[in-house]
């Protein structure tokens, strides 16, 4: 075999051997993406999500493709986390353990801002809100009147309070065109009527207070001088955000059972007869309803997502279904089967779902056809922490 021959199979030989290391190499890095994300390689990401899980630890990762940026503990054993908020590039959440219950305040970064620490023997409700340079939250005591609070958003101290009647309990608060509005309602065992406080969002002062013939048995919405929420009466009620008197309640398939979503003149929401309802913003008529034919979670509202071509509703069930509609019609877009039962809102932006299992595991999919696309175990159950937050 001449010198030539023999130098040309030693060069495919190399070439085949690079090539095999090279195709394995690629295959190696995108089964390990599609299943579950390592940690940061690379540089701070434009857009982060964020959520907590009750093995102790609040999460970030980068939105795009799951890759783990850092991890932040409070406290070690059962922390509950609530969704999160992310304000002009400040994270804040309510975080609740056996032994104590605070308001945190991160930088995108992880590091601490601060901690507000709950008075004893007081506990959240989960929730809060953020806007005018504050942090708005409920807190129940077993000593005193529940009480709802604002603090700096700046330092963490305490801006305003303002109690609830004897033997009442605040919902959660929201925020709109300068007011905060909180439902106060009945202990149990006591005859007191429920009622809605609208305060001044500065400095807690009492504009108004309705009597509600129904109490709220969802959170409170606003949009557009209106506030919307379930009602125990089975109907979804609209409130004038200017003196708290009731616009319309609607009865449409039994009312909605968690925080109504609001977009384009239609509330959406998901109702106690296993639809998804979709009913006109300005007299609750029906628009469109679609059966999903089995429960959802009380912990689950639809996710409204708008581009410049068209507007989705997306949104799980407990039949272990992730939904996607058309926003006007109720048609169905797609519907991918996740594996385990949805319990939580998703979060959704850049084109990409976000939604916590309670297997511990965040899933991200595709908005366009729901093909599934990363997902992070995080060893814990991801519930209370809500819809994650992405910024």
């Amino acid at each position: 075999m001449s010198s030539i021959v023999k130098r040309l199979i030693l060069v495919l030989l190399a070439f085949c051997t690079l090539a095999s290391v090279a195709l394995f190499t690629f295959a190696h890095q995108n089964l390990s993406r599609a299943h579950a994300a390592p940690s940061l390689q690379s540089a701070s990401p434009s857009v982060s999500v964020y959520f907590g899980s009750d093995n102790d630890a609040f999460y970030a990762l980068t939105a795009d493709e799951g890759f783990l940026r850092w991890t932040y503990q409070y406290q070690q054993g059962g922390n509950t986390w609530s969704p999160t908020v992310v304000v002009n590039g400040v994270i804040y959440f309510e975080v609740a353990n056996s032994s104590s219950t605070a308001i945190v305040s991160l930088r995108t970064d992880g590091s601490k801002r601060w901690i507000y620490q709950f008075p004893p023997q007081t506990v959240g409700r989960n929730a809060l809100a953020v806007a005018n340079g504050l942090v708005y939250f409920a807190v129940d005591s077993t000593v005193s009147n529940s009480a709802l609070y604002a603090l700096n958003a700046k330092g963490g101290s305490v801006a305003w309070t303002h109690s609830a009647r004897a033997n009442n309990s605040f919902g959660n608060p929201v925020v709109d065109n300068g007011m905060v509005y909180v439902a106060e309602l009945p202990n149990s065992g006591s005859t007191n009527t429920p009622r809605l406080d609208a305060l001044n969002a500065s400095d807690g002062s009492v504009i108004w207070t309705q009597v509600l013939t129904s109490s709220p048995r969802t959170n409170l919405a606003a949009a557009n001088g209106v506030i919307y929420f379930g009602g125990s009466d089975s109907s979804l009620y609209a409130i004038k955000e200017t003196d708290g008197l009731v616009l319309w309640h609607s009865p449409v398939d039994g009312g909605p059972i968690s925080t109504p979503g609001v977009g384009n003149g239609i509330i959406y929401y998901a109702a106690a007869n296993y639809h998804v309802t979709a009913v006109n913003a300005t007299d609750g008529s029906l628009v469109w309803d679609y059966l999903i034919g089995q429960a959802f979670a009380p912990t689950v509202s639809p996710a409204i997502y708008m581009t410049s071509n068209w507007t989705r509703v997306y949104i799980g069930s407990l039949n272990r279904n992730m939904y996607a509609f058309n926003a006007s019609s109720g048609a169905l877009v797609w519907k991918t089967k996740i594996g385990t039962q949805i319990t939580t809102t998703a979060s959704i932006k850049n084109g990409i779902v976000h939604v916590g299992l309670q297997n511990g595991t965040l899933r991200t999919l595709n908005t366009t056809n729901g093909v599934q696309r990363w997902f992070y175990h995080t060893n814990g159950s991801i519930y209370t922490s809500s819809p994650p937050a992405l910024y």
